[in-house]
């Protein structure tokens, strides 16, 4: 008696087909996830300034810079000048942090100083890191949220945060283990939302937790700034402007104008302040 012959599948491209959908979307969780928007830009207008080498804002949407004769001004939400702060030390900040609704730091890298202003830009504080037994070269300092200072060491390759109360280090991290000392370019220093985040110009920013450990590392080379709105990271890379979500790893990204060449970027709620050598144009974000 002649057996039956075992089924086959009536169609084997249409299993494997199958078969694809079903594994797909476990690899499409694991890959990064861009979403380019057209622009939501409309232009408001703009405002000369010196030629900026630092920048930020605060929480009711001010504007800080910091010009090249060590002037800081301060200018609300809409561009008009509010304060304008000249420094007595005759040293240049390198970097300024206005996040703090109370207080304003400014970090002198060529003096190695660090001054809190309040917010009506009055000096509260100056301190000399040298005060704290560090005799080395630092790159980067920015406040926490206890009022402690975070400073990054490119002299002995740590990260330490430094009680102003005691004058010394409480939290002190050795990066040998962890990074590249010989291609780590630190730019920035940045706490928020109990996470700190350092930016290392040539592989991206380094994530730590609050008491210094190290956490991961978001890959965008060639930033030099980088700031945050709610629950996203923001940067300007390849004249656009990426928002990346810190909980959802997720990145967005608005088109700006191709003729500019922009230095940085700010974000309010209702503008974005994108900054050239001469100017800030105010952008209002578009519903």
């Amino acid at each position: 008696m002649k057996l039956p012959k075992p089924k086959q599948p009536a169609n084997l491209l249409l299993c494997l087909l199958l078969l694809w959908l079903a594994t797909a979307p476990l690899v499409a969780q694991t890959l990064p996830v861009e979403v380019r928007q057209p622009s939501p830009l409309q232009f408001s207008h703009s405002i000369a300034i010196g030629s900026p080498i630092a920048v930020s804002v605060d929480r009711n949407n001010s504007i800080y810079i910091v010009d090249r004769n060590r002037n800081l001004t301060k200018l609300d939400s809409l561009g008009q000048v509010q304060v304008v702060f000249s420094p007595p030390s005759k040293g240049r900040p390198s970097s300024v942090e206005a996040w703090n609704p109370m207080k304003v730091l400014l970090f002198y890298e060529d003096r190695q100083e660090i001054m809190l202003l309040d917010r009506f830009m009055r000096p509260i504080s100056q301190t000399s890191l040298a005060d704290y037994g560090y005799t080395g070269t630092i790159k980067a300092a920015t406040l926490s949220s206890d009022d402690s200072f975070w400073i990054y060491n490119e002299s002995d390759f740590t990260l330490s945060k430094l009680d102003q109360r005691f004058r010394k280090a409480n939290i002190e991290t050795s990066l040998g283990l962890i990074l590249d000392r010989e291609r780590l370019d630190v730019r920035q220093l940045r706490e928020y939302q109990n996470m700190l985040y350092m930016l290392d110009a040539n592989g991206g920013v380094f994530i730590f937790d609050n008491l210094g450990n190290y956490k991961s590392k978001l890959p965008v080379a060639g930033l030099s700034y980088f700031n945050f709105k709610e629950n996203e990271l923001y940067y300007l890379k390849d004249n656009r402007l990426h928002f990346y979500d810190l909980y959802k790893q997720q990145t967005r990204s608005i088109n700006l104008p191709e003729e500019k060449n922009y230095r940085y970027a700010l974000t309010g709620n209702r503008h974005i302040y994108l900054f050239t050598d001469k100017e800030v144009e105010i952008y209002t974000l578009l519903p």
